[in-house]
């Protein structure tokens, strides 16, 4: 296995160190993930005329070119070039719309100076490998920058007996899950689940290999923690739920958000993500659940919640998040936070005597519904109780540092 793990590797190593150097490269979803350099390198002989031949275009096409592997020397069709900017267009560095490109294997031409692009058909180059069975309800076509070392990220089987095939032949491969050296005519017997499966093919150096690894799902967002630069893990225990409980979501320090921004994504990049089912930022805003876009669409826009403590299931089948409201086990500290009068028949009076700021309180009743909710960014909060009955509240307030919970008491 450790031999397996060292040539794929490797062979991932050989496909990948020819762009280290390179000036210009393509990224996107089209071309596997929006990275930076981009996955798919282009060579020139004069530092002006960039080529690349026979590569692939996967998943919803979507692409840019950069000219020197970072997001400000990056850029899309410019506004002369008729949409979706495919074949052939003008570039607009550090702008543009994304490249759309029609799926399968081209040639790209493009003109540093002129800023001209064109993209022709091509060939793809290399053994084609599907995974079939496994519940899957079509064969998979597997990825490759080399035609050693496969790939596909992010696939969901319902469950059975799966197979590695290489198309036009009468190659099948199977074996032990997760891992092994293959079984020449085997099968493997996946559980249902979401994994990112990769594939090594047979050669003097050894038999065929393969891992069925499970996806990492994770949040990103304008949260603590975060600060759309580092993802937040979640937990599962069937590769389908993937959960994380009593999660405080408060605003990243020193940011001016009224409410959470944030998304779900596989394997911590952009290319398999959910957000709002119907594309628009905030389209969710307080509905806690939804059904999202999966990545190949877009992903939805981002979905926005209010400050507050959750716990967060998405159900990795049908795209369905769902954030739950809970009471934090967290206590205000008498010395920094004051809430007056309470018990109150008016209004209650929430105070950061250290200008800390409050971002939102959520109040709730006893059994969990929420009776109000504020949003603001002030040292000081006043809340008017008069449309409340009398009795026992809990409010959670969201400050820069922590998410707090008191009780309140309405006469």
């Amino acid at each position: 296995m450790k031999t397996k793990l060292r040539y794929f590797l490797i062979a991932i190593a050989l496909g990948v160190s020819s762009f280290m150097h390179a000036q210009v490269s393509i990224t996107g979803t089209g071309t596997g993930g929006w990275v930076q350099p981009g996955n798919l390198v282009l060579t020139s002989t004069d530092g002006i005329v960039w080529t690349a031949s026979n590569f692939e275009i996967v998943g919803d096409g979507n692409m840019k070119i950069s000219e020197a592997g970072t997001w400000e020397t990056t850029g899309g069709y410019s506004a002369e070039t008729t949409a979706p900017g495919f074949p052939s267009g003008i570039l607009t560095v550090n702008g543009g719309s994304n490249i759309v490109g029609t799926l399968g294997f081209w040639n790209v031409t493009y003109n540093m100076t002129s800023k001209d692009y064109l993209f022709t058909p091509g060939v793809n180059p290399n053994p084609v490998i599907t995974m079939n069975g496994g519940g899957l309800t079509a064969p998979v076509q597997m990825q490759t920058n080399n035609g050693v070392a496969y790939y596909k990220k992010s696939v969901y089987f319902p469950g059975g007996d799966a197979t590695f095939n290489q198309e036009g032949t009468a190659n099948q491969w199977g074996g032990a899950f997760p891992d092994g050296p293959v079984v020449n005519g085997g099968s493997v017997t996946v559980p249902a689940g979401i994994f990112n499966t990769y594939f090594v093919m047979p050669s003097l150096v050894g038999p065929a290999e393969y891992i069925f690894e499970p996806t990492v799902v994770s949040m990103i967002g304008n949260f603590e923690g975060s600060a759309w630069g580092n993802d937040l893990d979640l937990e599962t225990t069937d590769n389908i739920h993937f959960t994380k409980t009593n999660w405080v979501g408060a605003i990243f320090p020193g940011w001016n958000d009224t409410e959470l921004h944030l998304k779900f994504r596989d394997n911590h990049d952009w290319t398999m993500q959910y957000g709002c089912p119907s594309g628009a930022n905030g389209s969710n805003d307080l509905a806690l659940s939804a059904t999202a876009q999966n990545g190949i669409n877009g992903g939805g826009g981002d979905i926005f919640i209010p400050f507050g403590t959750y716990d967060v299931v998405l159900d990795r089948t049908t795209g369905t998040w769902t954030f739950t409201s809970v009471l934090s086990n967290d206590t205000f500290s008498s010395s920094t936070v004051k809430v007056y009068p309470n018990p109150t028949t008016s209004v209650w009076n929430f105070q950061n005597k250290n200008n800390d700021l409050i971002h939102a309180v959520e109040i709730v009743d006893v059994t969990g519904k929420v009776v109000i909710r504020v949003t603001n960014a002030s040292t000081q909060l006043t809340i008017d109780s008069t449309q409340l009955n009398s009795g026992i509240y809990f409010a959670k307030v969201v400050t820069a540092s922590a998410v707090s919970t008191v009780k309140l008491i309405k006469n």
